[in-house]
């Protein structure tokens, strides 16, 4: 009986989310984009908020569309908000969330936040061509970011080690330890730029740094609760940008 359940549960956690769930998610996406972009702006027809907004839109959309196919099991671990597989030993680096995620949400949307505040009130002003350059990082980030989380069924969004969790040395892990980070530091800084605004990098480079110091309890949790993982260190010697750091 014991064996069955195990089978079922694994064969559960496999199974796609429905279609209804991934017919949701652009709408969403919306709802939780639009208030932060295109109020502070004060203006629905901002060229900038709106191509930001299609291009995110359309990459989230088809990358979790595919994500969903090929491994649906990453997607309900990143929906998880408890964590359930802690130890004494890993506790620690893992509770660092209680001040880096506070600080690196504030700073993630205030970087969304002020290019329309910058767009309305004429703060800066930035080259179109530059504007598209970002527009295009922070697509690059977000493509980034997809695929390491579809060559990794455990990449949740909280520090955590689930039960039975493997280590993932292949695909784009085997370039740097962190790649999903890697994507997400180029989605943060693409934004601003994408939006037209200088005075947003700022926020946007702390929330970056908040995701480097993450890192650092992210390894330490790995170190004392994954076996292999140092041994992955030595294989793997980057964690964001290959010959870099």
């Amino acid at each position: 009986m014991k064996n069955t359940n195990t089978k079922n549960d694994v064969s559960a956690k496999d199974k796609p989310l429905p279609a209804w769930f991934m017919a949701i998610m652009p709408v969403y996406i919306c709802v939780v984009l639009v208030p932060f972009i295109f109020l502070p702006a004060g203006d629905w027809a901002w060229f900038e908020g709106w191509a930001f907004m299609v291009t995110l839109v359309a990459n989230l959309t088809i990358s979790f569309i595919y994500i969903n196919k090929k491994n649906p099991r990453v997607l309900r671990n990143r929906m998880k908000l408890k964590k359930e597989g802690l130890t004494s030993a890993t506790a620690r680096p893992a509770g660092s969330d209680r001040f880096i995620m506070p600080v690196m949400s504030v700073c993630f949307f205030s970087a969304f936040i002020l290019p329309g505040f910058d767009h309305r009130l004429g703060w800066t002003s930035m080259p179109l061509v530059v504007e598209m350059v970002g527009l295009a990082v922070m697509n690059v980030g977000a493509l980034v970011m997809n695929i390491a989380i579809l060559q990794n069924s455990f990449a949740s969004k909280i520090l955590d080690i689930n039960e039975g969790q493997m280590l993932v040395d292949t695909g784009l892990y085997a370039v740097v330890r962190h790649p999903l980070y890697a994507g997400a530091v180029l989605m943060i800084l693409g934004t601003p730029v994408a939006l037209g605004s200088w005075w947003a990098l700022i926020p946007a480079v702390l929330a970056a740094l908040s995701l480097v110091v993450r890192i650092k309890f992210e390894e330490e949790m790995l170190l004392k609760g994954m076996g292999g993982y140092s041994d992955y260190q030595s294989r793997v010697r980057y964690k964001l940008i290959p010959g870099i750091f």
